[in-house]
């Protein structure tokens, strides 16, 4: 495994940016707000800032009137890509009154609650479906990576005692898995303990630390050791890299960790849809999401 990845993987995202300055998913494709925002972040954290300011206002030409960044030009009316923009932004120490749009548009969004007796929320559905974070699509669901995210971007912004935070705090720790991590947000389908999955583990992690990075509880001490014990045999570079941040986030990610990133780099690096795993394998090695602030997530 080369010893420069991190420069191969910096070099190849620049090599995948569109003329205005933002990625797609794979080349060629139309830029979106998720990887623009993801490989954004992965060239800061690995040392570099070329042209990053087109790369947030990019961004910024995406941002509908009530403050939502939406995904893409053709996806404008999905938000669930806000946060993304709002960590690039803050990192970057870029586009203030954007990110206080963006923030008081996440604020204001609310995954839909399900009212539902209490025994058929445990038995039927398997989680608190009263409690309210975010969703992919307006007006659905709160589920766990979207809300794992928001916390995070709120937390940058200094919102991290707002009560939707709290809220989402409190929904991230009903959906943890009897016996470690975090699958998409079910915890039980038709009985059934679901199978927890390094990526929204990791995010979950990150949030949690976020929120209170000295609240060591116990669904933390088993996602930790469910991590460690599966990222070693992990090579999808999006799994591993968000897998990795949540150790960082709980100061218990070993030094081979780096051997990890790199195995998966070269493994995915001719891989058209590479970019954002590649930003993030990036950000992972530094050990914690960029911030202008230089605050740890």
């Amino acid at each position: 495994m080369s010893g420069n990845w991190k420069a191969a993987a910096r070099g190849m995202l620049e090599a995948r940016r569109d003329r205005c300055g933002a990625w797609g998913y794979s080349p060629g494709l139309a830029p979106t707000a998720e990887a623009t925002a993801l490989a954004a972040l992965g060239i800061l954290a690995g040392g570099g800032e070329s042209d990053l300011p087109s790369a947030a206002d990019w961004l910024r030409q995406r941002q509908r009137s009530d403050g939502a960044v939406g995904l893409s030009s053709e996806l404008a009316g999905t938000g669930w890509a806000t946060p993304h923009a709002i960590l690039f932004w803050n990192a970057a120490g870029l586009d203030l009154e954007p990110r206080r749009a963006a923030v008081r548009w996440l604020l204001a969004s609310r995954g839909a609650r399900m009212d539902v007796p209490p025994a058929e929320r445990l038995g039927v559905m398997g989680h608190d479906t009263s409690l309210v974070g975010w969703s992919w699509i307006d007006g659905t669901h709160s589920w766990l990576e979207p809300t794992a995210m928001a916390v995070l971007a709120l937390c940058r912004e200094g919102q991290g005692s707002h009560p939707r935070v709290l809220e989402g705090r409190k929904l991230i720790l009903d959906r943890s898995l009897q016996h470690g991590g975090w699958n998409y947000g079910n915890r039980r389908v038709f009985g059934s303990e679901l199978r927890p999955q390094p990526g929204p583990t990791g995010q979950a992690l990150l949030a949690l630390a976020a929120t209170d990075p000295n609240g060591r509880l116990h669904c933390v001490d088993l996602a930790v050791s469910y991590l460690l014990n599966t990222l070693p045999g992990t090579f999808a570079p999006i799994s591993l890299a968000w897998g990795v941040l949540g150790l960082h986030a709980w100061r218990a990610c070993p030094p081979e960790s780096e051997s990890w990133l790199s195995r998966s780099f070269e493994a995915h690096r001719a891989d058209r849809d590479a970019t954002v795993g590649t930003g993030l394998l990036l950000v992972a090695s530094a050990g914690k999401l960029p911030s202008h602030s230089g605050a740890s997530s």
